[in-house]
């Protein structure tokens, strides 16, 4: 079994490899991993974004989504990296507001959005990509009658309900303690794992309504240029996708019933799109016109790509 990452794509200029872009790819049949390139299946990764909807999976294990009357669209950005556009700014902001959330509860840095289309120099807290993920986790203190402050830690109730969580989904012990970008806990998680809580995610029929929240509002949930809206539309809600910072894109087929999960080493964006785009139609899951996506990816076709897989 392969025990480290393999060459996915190169690019040549002139016949001569310019650059190589390394990684792993894992393709499932149900929860089990039929197929895979480059780390063998128990290595242990840390899932950054791709962990959004699993952690927002604790909303459908109490009343909240009731009782607070979330929307689909709030629901969405929980579970989501956006883009911080003002429609994105609006929905946190009113839900702060609904809740008697501060945007200095939110324990995490002011940023620049993603997407500066309509950007009008409103660097704030809310901007950051990961402001849903956070006020998700206000809003479960709030419901829950916990201490809003240092819900951060690892210690806190909220981290330790999300923690669980992960275990139950994913049929693995937690291990490796470290922290995301955005300073909320994150435990290493086999590949193998990864796929099993993502599976058993969208087997259990209470989780459904954080699925169809995503699928119904693909922009909410990620935003112009980004990977997994991307995917979503293009297949017309007939797959799911999260991306992670890392390299991760994770995409569920509902009618195959399978999983595909990619982990490339370099945090390249364009380059991970390339690659998800390949696979994707090398498994006839989508139909894009590779030649057309990869002049758009680059602008000036220079460089010729080679893909170095093949499913």
């Amino acid at each position: 079994m392969s025990s480290s990452p393999k060459i996915l794509l190169s690019t040549k200029r002139n016949k001569i490899i310019d650059c190589s872009y390394y990684g792993s790819i894992y393709l499932s049949e149900k929860n089990k991993i039929k197929k895979f390139i480059g780390y063998n299946p128990s290595n242990i990764f840390f899932m950054r974004s791709l962990a959004k909807p699993l952690q927002a999976s604790i909303l459908a294990d109490c009343n909240i989504i009731e009782d607070f009357k979330l929307t689909k669209k709030e629901l969405a950005i929980f579970c989501g990296s956006h883009t911080g556009t003002s429609k994105h700014i609006k929905i946190l902001k009113n839900l702060s507001k609904r809740l008697k959330i501060k945007s200095d509860d939110l324990i995490l840095e002011s940023q620049e959005p993603l997407d500066k289309r309509d950007y009008k120099g409103r660097k704030n807290k809310y901007c950051n990509n990961c402001s849903g993920k956070h006020l998700m986790m206000l809003a479960m203190c709030k419901y829950l009658n916990l201490d809003c402050k240092n819900y951060t830690e690892f210690n806190h109730p909220i981290q330790k309900l999300i923690r669980k969580k992960q275990e139950e989904l994913s049929e693995s012990a937690c291990q490796n303690p470290t922290k995301d970008g955005c300073g909320t806990p994150l435990w290493g998680i086999g590949a193998e794992n990864i796929i099993k809580a993502y599976y058993n995610f969208f087997h259990d029929k209470k989780y459904e309504i954080i699925t169809n929240s995503i699928l119904k509002n693909p922009e909410i949930y990620g935003g112009y240029d980004r990977l997994d809206t991307e995917i979503i539309k293009l297949s017309k809600g007939k797959l799911f996708s999260k991306v992670g910072a890392g390299g991760f894109v994770l995409v569920y087929n509902f009618e195959k019933d399978s999983i595909l999960l990619i982990k490339i080493t370099q945090n390249n964006n364009p380059i991970r799109k390339l690659i998800a785009h390949k696979a994707l139609n090398q498994l006839k899951w989508i139909d894009t016109n590779i030649a057309e996506y990869e002049y758009n990816q680059q602008k000036e076709k220079v460089a010729k790509y080679c893909y170095e897989f093949n499913f």
